[in-house]
């Protein structure tokens, strides 16, 4: 758990302002003692991240709270007044219009018939930004690393609608490893901002052995298994990188979106 201080030093702003917004009822600790010190999860940070980005862009405070109240049965045509508001801004704030679309899309459910089904996909090549590899894969490193690449990133970016993901080093032999693996957090490149001063790494175009899972650690343990099945029943040889592609825009955990495909480069041998 993070006293406020904490969580708010991960996310760059104020202990003042997760005050207010507890107050507030915009964002709430996950837990409060009988003393009333404010304690939360790691899993928030990118929640608050979120509505930091709405707040940085001057969206009113109510105008938030239909937003982020979504999961809750707002009615639908309120998502759509506020994206309406939005629409009158230009250049940044074109990008809110795209995330508040991108949550209405959300709310149909993924086919969960498609979970766990190896297949062959071809893949454009696509340019990332990468964070530091990490130390170690606690949620206390995660949110670490989250918050320094998108500290570097601007507060916008956690709201771009560009893939984003990680990059493990994991083979896919080995797929009781992916707990102690090294990873980085990575964001799809995005051509206008040419001045971002981070390290960009590309994925390739071709072949990728690839899964649909829940982004969980049960989820990808269970997965990486069918791959590794997969590959061996069709001959492939991959190489060590594993490609953790969110599925959509609204990060749940770990700053992971609910689905995800993992994915590995099918190497071609020559013979």
């Amino acid at each position: 758990m993070l006293k406020i201080s904490d969580m708010a030093n991960l996310a760059n702003t104020t202990r003042r302002t997760l005050i207010f917004y507890d107050e507030e009822g915009i964002f709430k600790p996950d837990k409060r003692t009988e003393a009333g010190y404010r304690y939360y999860n790691y899993d928030q940070l990118y929640d608050l991240m979120f509505i930091l980005g709405l707040r940085s862009l001057d969206i009113p405070l109510e105008e938030i709270k239909k937003i982020e109240t979504q999961s809750a049965n707002v009615p639908e045509f309120q998502l759509i007044d506020a994206e309406a508001k939005i629409d009158k801004k230009i250049n940044e704030l074109a990008k809110i219009k795209k995330v508040l679309s991108k949550k209405i899309e959300d709310q149909s459910t993924t086919d969960e018939s498609a979970l766990y089904q190896p297949e062959i996909k071809q893949r454009p090549e696509i340019g990332f930004w990468c964070s530091r590899q990490s130390i170690s894969c606690t949620k206390e490193e995660v949110a670490q690393l989250f918050s320094e690449f998108y500290k570097q990133l601007g507060s916008l970016a956690v709201m771009d609608t560009t893939k984003s993901g990680f990059l493990t080093k994991l083979s896919v032999e080995n797929p009781d490893g992916y707990a102690d693996a090294s990873f980085r957090i990575i964001k799809q490149t995005i051509d206008d901002q040419q001045d971002v001063l981070i390290p960009i790494i590309k994925k390739s175009g071709g072949d990728y052995v690839t899964v649909l899972v829940e982004n969980n650690l049960a989820g990808i343990s269970k997965g990486l298994s069918r791959l590794k099945a997969f590959c061996h029943n069709h001959h492939l040889k991959t190489n060590n990188h594993l490609w953790q592609i969110n599925t959509g825009d609204t990060l749940i955990e770990t700053g992971s979106s609910k689905y995800g495909w993992l994915e590995f480069a099918v190497l071609n041998e020559t013979h």
